[in-house]
């Protein structure tokens, strides 16, 4: 997702002449949802040879999803950390069929154990900490349907608005089983907090007010719960006061907690969850200082913590844990194309993980020719027509599969094969050579507007 659209899009981003609240865009970061637990289907990768298969190009009598998945499947399986994008607009319902039933596939046929989000990082600690805290049914029982409507509603508020849809409420229902019975770990690598966000709510006030000195403890304890509540008035504005509150507080709060520790070589990636927490509220609201309150310089930006974030899990997790995360091609790309394109104005997610991983990252875009899209409940848009010489024309015309090719999928060699292209992969129509970018890249010929559910 853009960074500017994220910051306009998501959180508080309270456009300078009528501040709107914390949700309005936030509730849209985060966001999974499911498929159902069917999606394990048989398939494997198709035969390469013809002129057709050598761009990947399938027909619609196939299942999308099925048949899609297990080709993406198939060719990241041995990774240790694979990428999904999906169109920064975030409201693609076919697309967003094809990953769930990708990270099914990845999950139970490659071994993979994290599945992580372009989504705030705070609800799913409080996920994660009430499945611990949750009586355990008796072995061979289900779980008793309060427990789990709670933890259902906490994994939805955790991934926020872009992803709570019904098309995907099944396998929201699918990952919640994975990481109750322990075979999948999830969390946020962002350090945006989202609408949906109860947990943060919460617990971030209590946090940053016991980390400050006690001289400073309800000062900053109010201001962090006036923030995330929005609770702002004419006598008590959002201003340049209050960012740099905002701002001073969080950082002492994260400095104090970290230095409480016996520092090591790697003391990022130790860190508790509680200090996590504490570190991206601190550097969300470095960001939302900006330069023209007199900071921000040198607040690390969205991709850069998400790239944190991702090298904690690997700590975190048992050796060689294998990692999936769910978020846009434009934070997924390996590198951000020939000049000038540039779509978030820094280097992507993918581009600073590709150093520490290399050939063991795959990152894969997805795109669609035509269709439709809505973005977190938004009214549904026509997807902008592409020039006929554009990737996803190209790709489902090969072979001339015409209409009859549903979906398409282009490695990195066939990516490469047809030059530099324009695509809306990035968002508008831009031409580069996108096997810079991408591993490789799903291409829907008729996407469609998921359906939203209603803010919890």
């Amino acid at each position: 997702m853009h960074v500017r659209a994220v910051r306009v899009a998501a959180v508080v981003r309270c456009a300078r002449g009528s501040r709107q609240r914390l949700a309005a865009g936030a509730l849209l970061l985060g966001g999974l949802s499911l498929v159902s637990a069917a999606a394990g289907a048989q398939g494997a990768a198709p035969a390469m040879g013809s002129p057709a298969r050598s761009l990947g190009v399938h027909s619609a009598t196939d299942s999308l999803e099925e048949q899609a998945a297990a080709r993406v499947a198939a060719a990241v399986c041995g990774k240790r950390v694979v990428l999904l994008g999906e169109l920064p607009e975030h409201g693609h319902a076919r697309g967003f069929g094809v990953k769930a039933r990708i990270v099914e596939r990845l999950v139970a046929r490659c071994g993979f154990r994290a599945v992580l989000f372009e989504a705030g990082s705070f609800d799913f600690f409080g996920l994660e900490r009430a499945i611990a805290a949750a009586p355990r049914a008796p072995a061979g029982a289900a779980a008793g349907a309060g427990r789990a409507d709670s933890l259902e509603l906490a994994l939805a508020r955790a991934v926020g608005g872009f992803w709570s849809t019904r098309e995907l409420a099944g396998w929201r229902r699918w990952l919640l089983h994975q990481a109750v019975t322990g075979r999948v770990a999830v969390g946020g690598l962002d350090d945006q907090p989202s609408a949906t966000a109860a947990y943060a709510r919460a617990t971030l006030p209590g946090l940053v007010g016991a980390a400050v000195p006690p001289a400073r403890s309800a000062e900053c304890r109010g201001a962090v719960e006036r923030y995330l509540n929005w609770r702002y008035t004419e006598a008590v504005p959002y201003d340049t006061t209050e960012r740099r509150r905002l701002a001073d507080c969080t950082r002492l709060a994260s400095d104090r907690a970290l230095a409480a520790r016996t520092s090591t070589a790697r003391a990022a990636e130790r860190r508790t969850p509680d200090q996590v927490m504490l570190g991206d509220i601190a550097s969300y609201f470095a960001r939302e200082r900006g330069d023209g309150d007199g900071g921000a310089a040198g607040a690390p930006d969205r991709d850069l913590v998400m790239a944190q974030h991702l090298a904690w899990w690997s700590a975190r997790l048992l050796p060689g844990a294998r990692i999936v995360v769910w978020t846009a091609t434009t934070h997924a790309a390996r590198a951000p194309g020939a000049n000038p394109v540039r779509p978030l104005g820094v280097p992507p997610l993918g581009a600073r993980l590709a150093g520490r991983w290399g050939d063991q990252l795959a990152v894969v875009g997805f795109t669609a020719l035509r269709g439709q899209q809505s973005r977190a409940g938004a009214p549904v848009q026509p997807l902008a027509p592409l020039p006929p010489h554009a990737l996803e024309a190209r790709a489902l015309a090969a072979g001339a599969a015409g209409d009859a090719a549903g979906w398409a999928y282009l490695d990195r060699a066939a990516l490469r094969s047809l030059g530099p292209v324009p695509s809306r992969l990035f968002g508008s129509a831009t031409a580069t050579d996108w096997s810079t970018a991408f591993d490789g890249v799903v291409v829907i010929r008729d996407e469609a507007a998921p359906t939203f559910e209603p803010r919890r």
